[in-house]
């Protein structure tokens, strides 16, 4: 009896996933900004109330630092590591109050296309790891984690109007110069 308690449950957990899921991605098709993850560096998420939905509220101390990168990497040709470097020296805060900015995070902010005014649900999924990394190896191959997040198809993106901080041309521009590196 127990048994059979635990496969039902099984398959409402799958149901309600899925079903979750799916609402989602069609509130994401709506244009909807509550289904995505979290407000990137420069907005604000807003959220939804009786008389409006939610929303990106542009943050201008930020969304300046934003675009001066945008500006530098595009106009100045300085690298990613040159970026983070001047936003160092500077002494200009992350999201999170930190002074100091690491090369990955320049390299994200530099290739979200919410920055152009789209941003996008469903650009990466869960799947089986693949490869044993090294550390792993040392540790005798075992992991807490049987997953890891892959990028999908920049066909499956769903696209999310959000205020665009800079234009469809600078941004095409980064990402044209990431392609030369």
């Amino acid at each position: 009896m127990v048994q059979f308690q635990g496969m039902i449950a099984e398959y409402e957990r799958a149901q309600i996933a899925e079903r979750h899921r799916r609402g989602k991605r069609h509130r994401a098709q709506q244009g909807m900004v509550n289904v995505l993850s979290g407000a990137p560096y420069g907005y604000r998420y807003v959220r939804k109330t009786d008389t409006s939905a939610a929303y990106y509220e542009v943050v201008e101390s930020e969304a300046d630092v934003v675009r001066m990168m945008f500006a530098i990497y595009t106009q100045q040709r300085f690298s990613i590591n040159a970026i983070a470097r001047l936003l160092n020296e500077r002494g200009i805060s992350t999201r999170t109050g930190k002074t100091r900015w690491e090369r990955s995070t320049v390299w994200g902010l530099l290739r979200n296309p919410a920055y152009k005014g789209k941003a996008c649900y469903g650009k990466t999924e869960q799947s089986e790891r693949q490869r044993i990394t090294r550390p792993l190896r040392q540790r005798n191959g075992s992991s807490h984690r049987s997953n890891c997040h892959r990028d999908r198809p920049r066909a499956d993106w769903i696209e999310v109007p959000v205020p665009a901080l800079v234009s469809e041309e600078t941004f095409a521009l980064a990402q044209e110069q990431f392609d030369q590196e």
